[in-house]
């Protein structure tokens, strides 16, 4: 059976407002980042696209976008589905963290000396728990709440580096795939605000 994923950001937070770097750290979403998870709630509505099952990182910032976008639907938390771990840079500038960024692998293994996590054990942990959600679940169409960063490694992984830099995710931004023989496909990218959605050429 082919299933569908589709993977979510979270709203805007604090830390997002302020420019700080949350990773394994937390923050709460702002006014503006309960309405981007609501309008992402009503564009899901108006395109009748229900789901069997919903999961959240365990984070605060997803597991309350979540709650505003299917408010009378229980979810699962899950750690694997938290955000890149920064290390001794959470907290700080995010010009700290963008210093060490590179289109071609992301933060590759330079966090490591912060304490952070590498690309490679984000990517494990990740999609991992993604491909054991999509292998297990019972139902056909699926939501998942996560951030920006791991949803940027796990497009990477399906796609490759290079063809993953033209989309940017930000708040609230959708990604959709579908599963099928233990595979992922990318489909598009969705912007709820305004209700673009960039098809990907496979």
């Amino acid at each position: 059976m082919v299933k569908t994923l589709y993977l979510m950001r979270h709203g805007q937070t604090m830390f997002n407002l302020r420019g700080k770097v949350q990773g394994a750290s937390d923050s709460p979403l702002t006014n503006l980042g309960i309405a981007q998870a609501k309008q992402a709630g009503q564009y899901f509505e108006a395109h009748q696209i229900t789901f069997g099952n919903l999961y959240s990182s365990s984070s605060e910032r997803a597991c309350d976008t979540l709650e505003c976008v299917a408010p009378d639907q229980d979810y699962k938390r899950l750690k694997g589905l938290k955000e890149w771990h920064f290390g001794i840079l959470e907290g700080e500038s995010n010009d700290l963290l963008n210093s060490n960024y590179n289109v071609e692998d992301a933060f590759g293994d330079r966090l490591v000396v912060f304490d952070g996590e590498s690309k490679e054990e984000v990517e494990a942990r990740f999609i991992g728990t993604l491909t054991e959600i999509m292998r297990t679940t019972d139902s056909d169409t699926n939501l998942v709440v996560s951030h920006g960063t791991t949803l940027d490694v796990f497009l990477r992984k399906v796609i490759g580096d290079t063809a993953a830099t033209q989309y940017f995710i930000g708040n609230c931004h959708i990604l959709k795939f579908t599963y099928d023989n233990n595979a992922f496909q990318f489909i598009e990218k969705i912007d709820p605000e305004n209700g673009d959605i960039s098809k990907h050429e496979n």
